[in-house]
């Protein structure tokens, strides 16, 4: 019963939560007693560290001690609760370990660490859980803890409501009284969709390797993004090019509209993003989707790949152009581009089927020589049950035309504003004409562009109508028997 009900609570994450907050656990059980009692031990300074390093001023933080609730005390207890991007030394240097009796420190339970915050301080919003530990969930070693590993495991891999999950093993030598320890591992868990955008940034912008020097571990997910698709050149065309947008994410072609082509060969290096897991065996199939929702096919050199961690895989893409799509160098798209280059935004879909993931052995041995005598962490063991992953990659087809159709068009569009300016200035402007009747003159009339004006005879009898059109005047003579002409003035 205790398990459905923390399924259901972490299967729900407030609509209403944003990227801001950040919760600190930090292990105080037994086998955690030589990163208190070592003098030289980092723990405490590390946990400030990555405090200082990972919120801003105005992020909610929590700091907690956890172990596992007991009858001496509950477990997590917080230690401090304010505002990001604050040393917190003064919280943290008096803490020591938890005791579950009067002679033996307590046990550990992550699983209750991570709901108690959610439920918690986190009120179910979204939010970054650092967790701080020596990978061991409980100092016994007895029944309960092979299923806490489980609960916990199922917790990181299999729950929703947690999105992204990584770790960070470090070097950390500490001596004890009774124990020592070789390295510490620091987990991080993104609770909901804004929290997983705010650790894939502080990851991918280079802000957390200014505490963590080594590439963290990912955990999950492990159905997205599992490969970098890194340009190499363009086989069958030499004016059309293949580069990565600053993002180092964004495939972007450049090309002129007069070198089009139906198709481009891309070469390109496939890297593994799973890291430290090998993409043992796999089958690739690749898609062009554009704006407008239009899909394509994209053939690809080779089906079966095998990624490792450290080896890129070599392949051929062949990627349609969207030829229909390119405008006019007369068009309005052009026009207003004035000079840049014209994109047409589109995205690859590069799918990776049958997956099948392996711990690469570089980093079992690096754990082994953190954690000597330990078994592999379950964490580290990836579900079978997820078969595939798709990564999404964002495509640029920069079309550059030349520059002198604009100036065609700002030339003639300038032409067009005289010839208007020139026709206000003439219509306003007024010519005057004398009205000859049978040889003799009769009066003098002024009119306007597009105006007209009518000649009485004697007794008020209608002659003649004159008309100006937008410069000359005509005269349209309406009794036959007189002789009427117009004359400019």
């Amino acid at each position: 019963m205790r398990q459905t009900i923390f399924a259901l609570i972490l299967g729900f994450v407030s609509t209403a939560s944003v990227a801001g907050q950040h919760a600190f656990l930090v292990q105080n059980s037994g086998w955690m007693e030589p990163f208190y009692q070592d003098e030289q031990s980092q723990l405490k300074p590390l946990v400030n560290a990555v405090l200082m390093t990972a919120t801003q001023s105005d992020d909610q933080v929590v700091i907690a001690l956890f172990n596992q609730s007991n009858k001496i005390t509950l477990s997590p207890k917080i230690i401090y609760r304010g505002k990001g991007h604050t040393n917190i030394d003064s919280a943290l240097l008096p803490q020591t370990m938890a005791k579950k009796s009067e002679y033996a420190y307590a046990d550990t339970d992550f699983k209750e660490a991570v709901v108690s915050t959610i439920n918690g301080p986190f009120a179910q919003k979204s939010g970054i859980i650092w967790i701080f530990t020596n990978n061991k969930n409980s100092p016994n070693n007895d029944a309960a803890t092979a299923e806490r590993n489980k609960e916990f495991y199922e917790l990181i891999h299999l729950n929703s409501a947690i999105n992204k999950v990584v770790a960070f093993p470090l070097k950390m030598p500490v001596q004890g009284e009774h124990f020592k320890a070789s390295g510490l591992m620091v987990y991080a868990l993104a609770y909901g969709a804004s929290a997983e955008a705010e650790l894939n940034q502080l990851i991918q912008s280079g802000q957390m390797s200014k505490v963590f020097t080594q590439q963290p571990a990912l955990l999950k997910p492990f159905d997205k993004e599992p490969v970098q698709l890194i340009p190499t050149g363009v086989k069958n065309s030499s004016t059309i090019h293949a580069s990565l947008a600053s993002d180092q994410k964004t495939l972007v072609f450049n090309l002129e509209p007069k070198d089009v082509i139906p198709e481009l060969k891309l070469t390109a290096d496939l890297k593994n993003n799973f890291y430290p897991y090998n993409i043992a065996a796999t089958q690739v199939s690749a898609k062009l989707t554009l704006a407008n929702g239009m899909q394509a096919p994209i053939e690809i050199s080779k089906k079966d790949i095998r990624l490792m961690t450290k080896d890129n895989v070599k392949l051929e893409f062949n990627v349609p152009i969207p030829s229909h799509l390119i405008v006019s160098p007369w068009s309005f798209e052009v026009f207003k581009a004035m000079g840049k280059a014209v994109t047409i935004p589109a995205k690859i879909d590069v799918t990776l089927y049958q997956q099948q993931l392996s711990l690469s052995d570089e980093f079992k041995q690096n754990l082994e020589h953190l954690f000597p005598g330990d078994p592999l962490s379950d964490v580290f063991v990836a579900p079978q049950s997820i078969k595939a992953s798709t990564a999404t990659i964002p495509v640029q087809f920069r079309l550059q035309y030349p520059l002198w159709p604009v100036l065609v068009m700002i030339a003639g569009l300038i032409l067009l504003i005289l010839a208007i300016i020139l026709a206000m200035v003439l219509g306003n402007k007024t010519r005057r004409y004398e009205v000859w009747v049978n040889g003799l003159k009769k009066q003098t009339i002024q009119l306007r562009p597009f105006a007209k004006q009518t000649i009485y005879g004697e007794a008020g009898k209608e002659i003649a109508i004159v008309k100006r059109g937008f410069s000359a005047a005509d005269i349209q003579v309406l009794d036959q028997e007189v002789s009427v002409t117009l004359r400019s003035i």
